[in-house]
């Protein structure tokens, strides 16, 4: 970063504290907290330059930028302190925040919001808080090197439950999905896997919750995760993948609960009800902004089997995405592992025996040896028949 742009982000982050200040003593509303969120956002677009975003990371009591702390005075420390307050690590502004953004940040940091401080669509705040790891040379360092507070998949907060069950139920009653709660709990996984979390682990308490397709869709996308990331896969892709993962049900919110929670045997209605969600999961996702177009493949393609029986029919005359092999996978190990109204739940070896036996048929035959992988690597003592 050139000096112009580093004065340009010193300027943002001086109005942006400043309008925090201001908003503690007046209301939101007042000219000044407008003036400054205005000219923080002036800053910021300088600042960014052609870049498609600016990531700041909190250290201990010091804004980080990549790797250097910043310096700069007083309003970085100020605005650290702010995010630190909060439980902030990591602020990422897009090079496309608005001035309303900035007041949502503004509002959130001064206590006005009575949602909290909040990520918004080109705003995005991280839970993770960063400590720089003692030098070699420091005697007070025994014992302490990278203790440093990263996610853990119970780190999932209950703000970022109730948002994601805020939007299933807004896309049950078929309003426009806004993807933002989705991403952040996304990155909150994949920041898990940074320290080798065990993914299976993550699952038991998170079946305690009330809806199955919710709870299931984020089991899917921990096992999703944990496939891609034993693969190599990292990035926009890996990232995207997880998203996907969680949106693979999305049709089923327009089948009617009953007809999912049935404890008998389906009609020939109710099936086609059930056959058809992979297909209205992917005309509603299409139309939804921000969300990848992996996640439309994905909807789709999750009920094609590797040796193209399954449903939609006719649709598995072309290659799937690996994606929705991954999330095949995922979603019967969850499904067969999970106590439902019409199926009880299986122990983990029959389950993972009844898995390797269908890789080359129901299930990608490469990618289900992987999987297996994954579960001995977190349970040794497993054996599969």
């Amino acid at each position: 970063m050139n000096e112009l742009r580093q004065q340009a982000l010193l300027d943002f982050i001086r109005h942006l504290a400043s309008a925090v200040t201001t908003a503690t003593f007046y209301p939101l509303e007042h000219t000044q907290v407008g003036k400054l969120c205005a000219r923080a956002l002036e800053s910021l677009q300088q600042a960014i330059d052609k870049d498609s975003e600016i990531a700041l990371k909190r250290v201990d009591e010091q804004i980080v930028i990549g790797s250097k702390p910043l310096g700069g005075g007083m309003y970085p420390a100020r605005l650290a302190s702010m995010l630190k307050h909060s439980g902030i690590g990591l602020l990422k502004v897009s090079r496309f925040a608005t001035q309303e953004e900035i007041l949502t940040l503004v509002a959130g940091l001064s206590g006005k919001d009575e949602n909290g401080t909040r990520s918004t669509e080109n705003i995005r705040l991280g839970k993770l808080e960063l400590r720089y790891a003692p030098s070699d040379d420091d005697p007070s360092a025994t014992g302490k090197r990278g203790e440093a507070e990263t996610a853990e998949f119970e780190d999932l907060t209950e703000e970022q439950i109730n948002r994601l069950k805020d939007i299933y139920e807004a896309t049950r009653k078929k309003k426009k999905l806004h993807s933002v709660g989705i991403s952040e709990i996304v990155s909150s996984f994949i920041a898990a896997f940074t320290r080798e979390s065990n993914p299976i682990l993550a699952l038991a308490p998170l079946k305690e919750m009330d809806e199955y397709t919710f709870t299931h869709s984020i089991n899917v996308c921990i096992l999703n995760l944990a496939q891609a990331t034993s693969l190599g896969i990292e990035g926009s892709l890996l990232h995207d993948i997880g998203i996907s993962a969680l949106l693979h049900d999305i049709g089923k919110l327009q089948v009617p609960i009953e007809v999912l929670n049935k404890p008998g045997q389906l009609d020939d209605d109710e099936w086609q009800m059930i056959r058809r969600h992979p297909l209205e999961g992917a005309k509603f996702l299409i139309n939804c902004p921000g969300v990848p177009r992996l996640a439309v493949v994905t909807a789709y393609e999750h009920h094609i089997r590797f040796d193209a029986s399954g449903y939609p029919k006719n649709a598995g005359s072309r290659e799937q995405n690996i994606s929705s092999h991954m999330t095949a996978l995922s979603d019967m190990f969850d499904a067969m592992s999970t106590h439902r109204t019409y199926s009880p739940s299986r122990d983990l070896e029959e389950v993972a025996t009844t898995m390797k036996y269908m890789g080359g048929t129901q299930l990608h035959p490469l990618l289900a040896e992987n999987f297996m992988k994954i579960l001995t690597k977190f349970h040794p003592d497993l054996e599969l028949a």
